[in-house]
């Protein structure tokens, strides 16, 4: 066949423009990655305790029917046991975790191990670790950890400190809670962390009652990492004072703290027996009395047994439970003491603070 001279011009053209060295050159190596199909491998995988089939076909970006198949397990009894070693076919290297014996530190706590080992807490304590019911130093915890991982460093450690806030000073108790008043009344400060203030009109106190308040809050947070809202209804007003229908909190330092609740209810739940969280409420009357500055803490004797019931339960010793709950005596001992009508709060009873001459107890 003919040639047209206006072809073999444009064809010199272009192996004059073309350097001959890049006209059989190999195709640029994204191109082969693009069109070459990844090699796979055989691994085998022992499954952990809590990992489902469908973990693992996440883990190893294949299908839990594929594992199926190649494991000969009968779709209709497919079990997720510990232990079970599975055949998989995949691209990716083996995904296979580590398995840890952790011995524990002091200090230690379920979020914290998790945390630096940057697990699941639930699943660390619940599913790895079911017959561990506390954490004692020198205690092992099974830990599956992804390979190669560096354990983190632990997150701070949050004080009492932290979660308080500033009170303004001046706030000065005078004379006696039931008949005295409050120079320079200082407003309870917000703090979601630690509470909720109902009613501002009600809320002021002397200085060193709401900065022992806080801290009594802040240790009872930290001890029990309840998470619950804890409600303030009244303290004093501005300048003290009766109010009703109170017959004390006239001076700033009595505060009326509602009785925690158990998780999920609301505020407006009537306090019943069985809504009151009787644990939290032993340690928030706990916290308090350990702050050293408290005289009372006034509860009604029917309420008073709940408490007695969960301190008795924890170890609390029968010398400590004479120094703290009135019940079951009908004496006036104790720091817990009956008086009616404080069924659905605690009624918290700070000491005078150390600059405030005319406070009388």
């Amino acid at each position: 066949m003919r040639v047209s001279p206006v072809v073999r011009l444009s064809a010199a053209i272009a192996a004059f423009l073309t350097p001959a060295d890049t006209l059989h050159a190999a195709p640029p190596a994204a191109v082969v990655a693009a069109t070459t199909p990844p090699s796979t491998q055989w691994i085998v995988h022992e499954v952990i305790p809590g990992e489902r089939l469908g973990d693992v076909a996440d883990r190893y970006a294949v299908s839990t029917a594929s594992i199926v198949r190649w494991n000969r397990i009968d779709p209709k009894r497919v079990s997720d046991s510990a232990g079970q070693r599975l055949r998989i076919q995949t691209q990716l290297p083996d995904r296979q975790r580590d398995k840890l014996s952790y011995i524990v530190r002091a200090g230690d706590s379920w979020a914290r191990i998790a945390h630096r080992y940057d697990v699941n807490a639930e699943t660390l304590e619940k599913i790895w670790n079911p017959g561990v019911t506390a954490l004692k130093p020198g205690d092992h915890v099974l830990i599956w950890v992804e390979p190669g991982v560096v354990p983190k460093e632990d997150p701070p450690e949050i004080t009492v400190a932290d979660l308080v806030v500033p009170v303004p000073t001046g706030g000065v108790s005078c004379g006696w809670p039931n008949s005295g008043r409050l120079l320079n009344g200082v407003l309870i400060p917000e703090n979601t962390k630690l509470y909720t203030l109902r009613n501002i009109d009600h809320g002021y106190g002397s200085t060193h009652a709401i900065e022992v308040m806080q801290r009594g809050l802040a240790a009872f947070r930290l001890k029990t990492k309840y998470a619950g809202e804890i409600l303030i209804w009244d303290m004093s007003r501005e300048r003290g004072g009766r109010f009703g229908p109170h017959h004390s909190h006239c001076s700033g330092r009595d505060v009326d703290i509602a009785l925690p609740l158990k998780p999920g209810l609301s505020q407006e739940t009537p306090r019943a027996n069985d809504a009151v969280d009787w644990e939290a409420t032993w340690h928030l009357v706990k916290a308090f009395i350990e702050t050293g500055e408290v005289k009372y803490i006034f509860l009604s004797r029917s309420r008073q047994a709940a408490v007695y019931k969960v301190a008795e339960a924890e170890g609390t010793t029968p010398e400590q439970l004479d120094e703290y709950i009135q019940f079951p005596r009908r004496e006036k001992y104790g720091i817990v003491r009956h008086s009616p009508g404080h069924n659905s709060h605690l009624h918290v009873r700070f000491g005078c603070g150390p600059n405030e001459e005319d406070c009388k107890e």
